[in-house]
């Protein structure tokens, strides 16, 4: 798996606020949600990019599986970015979740 990494992008003259998700795999950019708070936008957006990619493995490899929906953790870095990393099954199972 890999770390999933999200920033905030101001709006400009032609653009509103946008919030963009990348991994090495690749990245998604959506439209601020204003009925979010910045931290709910940065969340959702990684997880448009998983069920992004799951939706990519299913047409390909007809794959079932959502392997990029599993439990996450995340927070702000230094940069202002927010990082989502994937929590190992053992340890989610362990907390009782």
């Amino acid at each position: 798996m890999q770390a999933i990494i999200t920033k905030f992008l101001p709006p400009t003259n032609v653009r509103g606020s946008r919030y963009k998700a990348s991994c090495e795999r690749g990245s998604l950019t959506v439209d601020a949600d204003h009925a979010l708070n910045a931290e709910e936008n940065h969340r959702a957006v990684c997880d448009l990019l998983c069920a992004k990619f799951d939706a990519e493995n299913a047409a390909k490899y007809g794959s079932k599986a959502k392997i990029w929906g599993k439990p996450k953790a995340g927070g702000q870095i230094p940069s202002g970015e927010h990082v989502f990393c994937f929590i190992p099954e053992r340890v989610y199972r362990r907390a009782g979740k």
